[in-house]
Order: C-alpha cells, then structure tokens, then sequence
C-alpha cells in the first residue's frame, strides 16, 4: 500500500511535539505525520518510561513554551521542583491544546531511512514485533527529531547466569515495581550519572538495601548540586541571566572584549576575578556533601556540579542502606556478585545506569550516514574528505586554544573518551552541510543539544528547522546555506571548541551559559532580533542594557516569534506565507 506525506518526524519527544506545532504554525495545511516506537508521546518523559523518584533537573518555569505555562496550566508554584507527571501531563496538555495527538503514530518502530528521489523512504513496522511486515512510508521532508539519547548503552559484562532481576535504566518505567518487592532485600545499582542516583532514592527509600557500583575509572559520578542556595533561592535563577556567560568561555562571542578580559589571560585582573568567582561558586554548591560520610567521599567527582536529591544524599550519607563502591563487575553467578576490587555480595536485582549510545539513530547506512552529516564509521569517508576536514580541524583547534589558553590545559587524570566514529557535520547543530551547500533541504536534525535552558528556546532552533526545510530564511542567510565552505570553516570550529571544552564527552555540547549565544546566531539567522528583553523597552538605554544582561530569560520573551517570522517572510516576499498551504495542494 503507498502512502506519502509531504512532511514525516520520527520521535514524539518534546523535540518532535515542538517541531510539529511549529510546522503546523507555519503551514497550518501542512500533510505532517510523527511517528514513535512507544506508547505515548514524551521520549524519556512518556507514561511508560517515568517512575517514582524521577526529578526534571530544573524547577517549573525552564519548562515553559512561549505560549504554554507550566504553572498555571498545572497549578503549580513558580520555581517549584518538576516531578515526572507532572513533566508527563503537560507535554501531554500542550500537543492536546495544538491538535497534534491525532498526528501521531505511536508503536510503530523505524528500521531504515532510505532516499527516494528528492524525498525520503521510511520502512516501519509495529513494535515488538519483528517479524511484523514492513510498510513503506515516503515524505518530502524528514525531521529526525531522535536526540542522541534513543539507544540504550549496555556494560560489556556476562549476565546470562544471573539468576535474579536485571535490565537497562531504559526499563525503569515498567519495571519499578520489582525492585521494590517483598521479594527483593538487595539491589545492585550500576552508573554515576542521574538515573543510577534516581535508582538508588528509589530503592533505598523503599527500605531496600543498595549496592551503588561506580567505575573507578573514568569522570566519576555526577556533580550533586543542590536545588537552592543556603538562603532557599534556586540556583537555576543564576542559569538564565545573560551576564552569567560572561564568566564562561563559549565558541560563539569569543570576539567580545569583556571575553578578552577574563579568558584570554592576558589581563592578570580579569584571570584572578573569573578564579575568584568559580571558586565562590564550586564552594557553594559542593557544600560539605563529599566530606561528611565514606560514601560521599566515594562519590566525589573527577575533576572537581548538579543535583538535588535531599532525602536520597541523607541515605547515602547515613551508610546504612547504601553502600558505595568504585568498581565494576568482574563476574555473576546466580545471585552472587565479584566485584574488581575483591568484593563479594549477594543481590537480588542488577539495574544498570548506564545512559546512552551517544549518537545518531542507527536507521542509516553508513554511506548515507556519512552524506547527511551524523557519526558513521571514518573507512567510509573518502581519503581526501579526510585531509580536508583534518586542515580544518586543526587549524580551529590551534584558533581555539590561542582564544582561550585555559582549553590548553585540562585537569589532570581525567578520562577523555575516544571517538571511534566520525563527528556530527551538522550546521547549527540541524542542517548536513553538503547537501544544504548543493540546496537539498529536505532533512534535518532536531534534539542533538541537552541542557536544561534549551527546553525552553527550542522554539527558536525548530523555527530555524521550519524555515530551512521551507526556504523561507532571508537572502544573507540563505546565502550562507550556499556556501559550503562557510558553513564547513563554521562546523569545524564548533567541533574544536566541543573537543577541548568538553574533552569529547559529548557529541554535541553547549553549557547553560553558552545557550543564550545559540539562540542570538538562530535568530539572527531568521532575521529576528535577539535582544527581546531591551526591544520592549522603548526609551531608556540604561534600563534596556540591565534588563538584556541581568533580568532572567524565559520562554515568555519570545512570545510571537513565529507570527514575527512570518511578517518578515511577507515583507521579503509578498504572497509567499499564503502559498505555502497551496503549495502543498498543487504536489
């Protein structure tokens, strides 16, 4: 049976829902479908994939839409801490409120992304079920809006003569309920990141006894920051003022003098300010929590931050229910453990933390891969691509580390993981550049960036989406997508600074502070202003310079962006917003 759609997302997480309503808002006419393997739409936040103790790391109002507020649609304090129904409902009320239920195929699992002329071929089949025919879907344009969280990532260890309960943090949503069983006295929990930390709240707060396993190679555990400051002032407020990224190096405003100032370290005032003022910073939230108690010593991260969980950090401090050990797994047998450091325990349940496969979707192959700009294996990029991407890799790194001499020396015994695939070679994060240069804009790429502030800008970044797939931008930026050369000069530079910012940790990395950056370039892109706070301001510069740098940024002050976006496009050229609907009434 063939079916087609002029527009198919793949993912109903925020970043699909987002995508879709934004589209919808553009195109109200537009043949738009989402497709996702699970039951409900949410990703990590569906019905079936929250669980008791699960935190959205940032209060209420970083989860804001422009046009959707959390608190008054849930009831809910301004600054409150997020449970995940309450993260579960109103994703759930905002894709209701934008009729985009009805869009959605749910159960239905991607095996492979395939072109089909000018377009793209999606092969499907229902999930969990393998044998399942498959059926063939085709589109125009194609939103892969995965994130590159969607693959579980397993520990190399043997588990198949564990006689107890076992399985990936993925699971955790349907299979809580064992852990904390009658049944179940012990549970072993694997990882150092927030889900092993939201295990083991779990478990031990259920009165279970907790093994908590940390390599002791490798990052450590995650920073616990807490969710207020000594004074009960949450510390998310500091995240969202634009003056924040001042103090921070970023890939996007190095050319500023107040950088120059603190990070070039040519000035010895602005060096010992910005030390003063992370030592201040690090001392309040690290606190007293990594000294008080064996367990939080064993917790301490390398190098030497970011959670909350009160009750849980009162238990592992306690040391009576949770026992911390940096180690790994050497061996299982029935319900015994051997551990690297020689330990020996008995478990009912192993749940491993272990996060993700940090990368792209593996529904292309490898040469396609390699064409739409998203890791693949590097035998399949051709020899001379290779040099080139190499002279441009190189001669960002060394712009890189001349801006920012502080890059040139990172902390000590510090694991640096190694790429064994190919980068991202993606223009803003979304757009394959080869194919954008020669004018294919029929694919892009949504939800590669994380961090808690990008929830509450991703209008902007789904908006570039739009206007990308539709050629909607304005003639300077349009020229731009043109120029590969530009875009590959940009790309590079970008991926330099996330290797010695973030010592490859991450494919795709910007830090809180650095986001308000990002959205300046998209929106520049769109031709929009950036400064939505000292643009509502009409008189008095004073007032407009305060308010941009030092009042918070949240969603609400971008309000309207798209009905802006939509004047400009109209300006630019007249009768081509009404069009589009008929555009896809003439294919």
């Amino acid at each position: 049976m063939f079916e087609h759609h002029k527009v198919i997302v793949i993912g109903a997480s925020f970043n699909g829902v987002v995508a879709t309503k934004t589209y919808l808002q553009i195109d109200p006419s537009v043949d738009i479908i989402v497709i996702d393997g699970g039951n409900s739409l949410g990703g990590v936040w569906s019905s079936s994939r929250i669980y008791p103790g699960l935190m959205y790391e940032m209060p209420s109002p970083m989860l804001n839409f422009s046009d959707f507020d959390m608190c008054k649609e849930l009831g809910i304090q301004e600054w409150e801490d997020v449970t995940r129904y309450q993260v579960n409902d109103f994703l759930e009320r905002y894709a209701r409120k934008h009729d985009i239920l009805w869009k959605c195929r749910f159960n239905t699992n991607v095996d492979s992304v395939q072109r089909n002329g000018p377009g793209w071929q999606i092969s499907v089949h229902a999930t969990g079920n393998k044998s399942a025919q498959r059926k063939i879907i085709t589109c125009d344009k194609l939103i892969v809006a995965t994130g590159i969280t969607s693959k579980p990532r397993y520990p190399d260890y043997d588990m198949s003569k564990f006689d107890g309960i076992s399985f990936q943090s993925i699971e955790m949503g349907n299979r809580h309920e064992e852990l904390v069983a009658d049944s179940v006295k012990h549970v072993t929990i694997i990882g150092g990141h927030k889900s092993a930390l939201e295990g083991v709240g779990l478990c031990s707060q259920a009165g279970k006894n907790v093994e908590w396993l940390v390599k002791a190679s490798g990052g450590g555990p995650t920073w616990m920051m807490p969710a207020r400051d000594p004074k009960g002032n949450p510390m998310a407020k500091m995240s969202v003022k634009r003056a924040m990224g001042v103090i921070s190096t970023s890939v996007y405003h190095s050319d500023r003098w107040i950088d120059r100032f603190f990070h070039s370290g040519r000035w010895w005032l602005g060096t010992w300010l910005l030390r003063w003022v992370w030592g201040v910073i690090t001392k309040q939230i690290q606190g007293d929590k990594y000294t008080k108690s064996e367990n939080g010593h064993k917790l301490k991260p390398n190098p030497e931050v970011r959670f909350f969980h009160t009750e849980t950090l009162r238990l592992i401090d306690e040391g009576k229910l949770v026992h911390v050990s940096r180690a790994h797994i050497d061996a299982v047998s029935g319900h015994t453990v051997n551990l690297s450091n020689g330990e020996v325990f008995n478990t009912d349940a192993i749940v491993m933390c272990t996060g993700w496969e940090l990368s792209a979707p593996a529904i292309f192959s490898p040469t396609l891969a390699h064409e739409v700009g998203i890791p693949t294996y590097s035998k399949v990029v051709p020899h001379e691509e290779k040099e080139h991407w190499k002279d441009l890799d190189n001669a960002a790194e060394n712009h890189i580390v001349e801006t920012y001499p502080i890059l040139k020396n990172p902390p000590v015994n510090l694991h640096v993981p190694k790429n064994i695939l190919a980068p991202f070679r993606l223009f803003r994060f979304m757009a394959p550049v080869e194919m954008t240069a020669r004018g294919d804009n029929s694919i892009i790429f949504l939800g590669n960036l994380a961090n808690g502030r990008l929830q509450y800008t991703s209008e902007i970044h789904f908006l570039w989406a739009v206007a990308y797939l539709e050629n909607l931008f304005p003639d300077s930026t349009t020229a731009l997508l043109r120029d590969q050369n530009a875009m590959e000069l940009d790309v590079a530079h970008v991926e330099a600074y996330r290797r010695n910012r973030y010592l490859n940790y991450l494919p795709i990395r910007l830090s809180l502070s650095e986001t308000p950056e990002y959205d300046e370039v998209t929106l520049r892109d769109l031709g929009l202003r950036s400064d939505r706070k000292a643009m509502r301001i009409p008189t008095g510069w004073r007032d407009a310079w305060v308010a941009e740098w030092f009042d918070g940024y949240f969603a609400e002050d971008f309000t309207g962006i798209v009905e802006e976006f939509l004047e400009g496009v109209e300006q630019r050229s007249p009768g081509r917003v009404k069009n589009l609907g008929q555009s896809m009434t003439k294919r």
